[in-house]
């Protein structure tokens, strides 16, 4: 198993979602969160946005669905269809276990 954690552009989330849901991933948590990127923030004439509004997406899948996710993920993220600076990164990270805690069951 894999956990997919997405940091995007807050306005493409419910996209993003939506798209995951759609393709039987229905299980996704979001949450906002600041940060910057490469670009180190933003800069609008003499103020300097040194971090800037995203929203994280974390999913865990099975690795057989991980590049699917993913896929998905960037084909609803992109503000346009060649991409733009600040549509976000998308993290892959392994998963020992997951355990449902009302059942006390290792399953995902």
């Amino acid at each position: 198993m894999k956990m997919i954690k997405a940091i995007v552009r807050p306005e493409k989330s419910a996209d993003i979602l939506a798209c995951l849901a759609k393709n039987g991933f229905s299980a996704a948590t979001r949450a906002n969160v600041l940060g910057r990127g490469k670009q180190q923030g933003l800069k609008i004439d003499t103020i300097h946005y040194d971090e800037l509004a995203k929203d994280s997406i974390t999913v865990v899948a099975e690795d057989k669905d991980v590049q699917k996710v993913v896929n998905l993920i960037i084909d609803s993220a992109k503000v346009k269809k060649t991409g733009s600076y600040g549509d976000g990164k998308i993290f892959v990270l392994p998963v020992d276990a997951v355990y449902t805690i009302s059942s006390g069951k290792e399953e995902l």
